[in-house]
């Protein structure tokens, strides 16, 4: 006899966060925290990662708590991403099917050098909604259980040091959310993107929002 089970998916979220005001929750994700709360297709349970450093170790305690947990989806946030207007992420999740294991949105990222949205439009396969891509920020990143049951063993994050005298940023440096993408597809686990759905990123301005303005001035000007 087949048993059916009405249970929902469950979600735990996590905000990278701390007591100092820079690590605050910003007001976006506050109102996105409350729609995933009252959202009755999940049933979410919400775990703030305070203080914890480096980030590496800050994200590896996220899987390890959805582990525990026996979580369907793991969807974690930085303290200053947030997704536009009245958006749910939820509902990605329940967009992205049985064969979605790794999501990660596109957001501005930059320095006094370059600002630019990662990852960037490219040529990879598509899946409706989806782009796969080698790597995603891990800004606003859904893990489904299917990582830790397959890579069993963290850390899943690390930050990886080119070899010097000083560890300074220098070309091959990759960091803990490119280390993890690279592992899950050396497992055999596709990376993804949504190809419309961009979160936005708090600085002193959203750098998702200066970055698109830019591109498109710089349309109208050439």
């Amino acid at each position: 006899m087949k048993i059916f089970s009405n249970a929902k998916p469950k979600v735990l979220v996590c905000v990278l966060t701390g007591v100092e005001r820079h690590n605050w929750i910003n007001p976006a994700l506050s109102g996105h925290l409350m729609r995933m709360a009252r959202d009755t297709r999940f049933d979410v349970d919400y775990f703030p990662v305070q203080d914890c450093r480096p980030v590496e170790s800050a994200r590896n305690m996220t899987v390890s708590a959805a582990r525990q947990l026996n979580a369907d989806w793991l969807l974690s946030f930085d303290n200053d991403n947030f997704l536009p207007g009245q958006v749910n992420p939820l509902d990605i999740i329940a967009a992205a099917g049985e064969d979605k294991h790794v999501i990660g949105l596109s957001y501005g990222v930059g320095n006094t050098e370059e600002y630019k949205i990662f990852p960037a439009a490219n040529h990879h396969s598509t899946d409706g909604a989806f782009r796969e891509v080698e790597c995603v920020g891990g800004g606003v990143l859904m893990v489904r259980n299917t990582v830790w049951q397959r890579i069993k063993k963290g850390p899943w994050f690390r930050w990886q040091h080119v070899e010097s005298e000083t560890l300074a940023p220098a070309p091959g440096v990759r960091g803990e959310d490119g280390y993890f993408c690279h592992l899950v597809r050396q497992h055999g686990i596709k990376v993804w993107t949504h190809r419309e759905m961009l979160a936005g990123h708090y600085r002193t301005t959203d750098l998702t929002g200066m970055v698109c303005t830019m591109s498109q001035l710089g349309k109208r000007i050439a």
